[in-house]
């Protein structure tokens, strides 16, 4: 098994309060989840991101809600069992930390992938996603909670 993990951080204008708002429920993650379109089946702790894939086709991804602190942590875990997904992934993981931080807070996005694959090159490139992915959410995330703490 081969460990592709990365994290990324920053602060933003937003509340604790604010960005728990955004990532504890689903269906409002969809608005900073890159290529998420919609929620689906959001029940129990357990939802399914219908996302776009590279070459325009809709993908589902079944998620479930592994730890959740309110305003300080939301850690979802993917389902992979039975899916395409589980041909290149052991285990796949998504942790968001908040800190107040001043007027605002600092968050934490943590993409965690175990990659089927062995070797140099597969981790290189698995860490290369993780990175690019957990970036992607954090810029989102960032522009959809200081949005929202410009509205109040």
């Amino acid at each position: 098994m081969t460990a592709a993990h990365a994290a990324v951080g920053g602060r933003v204008a937003a509340s604790p309060a604010d960005v728990w708002h955004l990532i504890s429920d689903p269906g409002r993650a969809v608005a900073w989840w890159p290529h998420a379109e919609r929620a689906e089946d959001v029940t129990g702790g357990r939802f399914t991101f219908v996302v776009r894939s590279s070459r325009g086709v809709p993908v589902r991804m079944d998620w479930r809600v592994a730890a959740s602190r309110r305003e300080r942590l939301q850690r979802w875990e993917q389902d992979l069992a039975g899916t395409p997904f589980a041909r290149v992934l052991e285990a796949s993981a998504v942790e968001i930390r908040i800190e107040p931080a001043g007027d605002g807070c600092a968050i934490t996005v943590a993409v965690e992938r175990e990659l089927t694959n062995r070797g140099v090159i597969a981790g290189w490139f698995g860490r290369r996603a993780s990175r690019r992915h957990a970036g992607d959410a954090l810029a989102r995330l960032t522009r959809v909670a200081n949005a929202s703490a410009r509205a109040r």
